[in-house]
């Protein structure tokens, strides 16, 4: 396994970006956790992230410390890939005119266990029944790169109870609504023909923002011209 020594130098002045986002222990951890995912080669779990670090690490801390970053630390997600996104469009220098992708989906994440919060049986299409978390992920691209952008765990309605979100307005509550983008640009989200929903393109056009997104054949579409055509023809 690779061990992490230290933060690496080059990386001290992004990191930075993000400083004032958090206490300082927590910013400690912050920049330990975030170095380390890129190192591991394991499951991102707390304990393989902890075990990453190399015992001559000198602000090496307990892993209870990265489990209270995670758990109870006092920071705002919203705001953290607000700012990662900030550096993204700052890095490709976009201007009035560019287009941002925005591209929303879901992925499934395998569990052997009961524990983790939302786990349960789901539909994989390419597998069949699985038993793990389903998991509402964004991307933003422009100009030909990507980054990850926010992932949110989707809980079933009776895990959930009163709480209970969709996978659309989890999308649209967490991932969409809180995304700023350069002034002048324009933001484009992009789903499959799974996540087409009125409320889902009404709820982007609000906020200004395009949609493209494949539509199921037997649905109907709103023409400019007030009429209204089925897809399929």
């Amino acid at each position: 396994m690779n061990k992490l020594v230290k933060v690496p130098s080059k990386l001290n002045p992004y990191l930075a970006s993000f400083s004032d986002l958090f206490t300082r222990p927590s910013y400690v951890s912050f920049c330990h956790l975030t170095t380390t995912i890129a190192v591991c080669n394991k499951s991102k779990t707390i304990l393989n992230l902890h075990e990453t670090m190399a015992d001559d690490n000198k602000e090496k801390k307990g892993r209870s410390s990265y489990n209270w970053f995670i758990t109870d630390g006092d920071w705002d997600e919203n705001e953290i890939a607000q700012r990662k996104a900030d550096l993204f469009f700052e890095e490709l220098g976009l201007k009035e005119g560019n287009r941002i992708l925005l591209i929303i989906d879901d992925t499934y994440n395998e569990k052997k266990g009961t524990h983790t919060v939302g786990v349960g049986k789901f539909f994989d299409h390419s597998k069949g029944f699985i038993w793990g978390n389903n998991i509402v992920t964004s991307v933003l691209q422009a100009r030909g790169l990507f980054i990850p952008h926010k992932a949110k765990i989707y809980v079933k309605k009776e895990e959930a109870g009163l709480d209970f979100e969709t996978k659309i307005k989890i999308a649209i509550k967490d991932i969409i609504n809180p995304l700023k983008v350069p002034a002048g640009t324009e933001l484009m989200v992009v789903f499959d023909s799974w996540w087409y929903s009125a409320a889902l393109i009404k709820s982007c056009r609000e906020l200004g923002h395009h949609v493209t997104c494949q539509i199921k054949s037997d649905k109907r579409v709103l023409l400019d011209s007030g009429e209204f055509l089925q897809v399929r023809s």
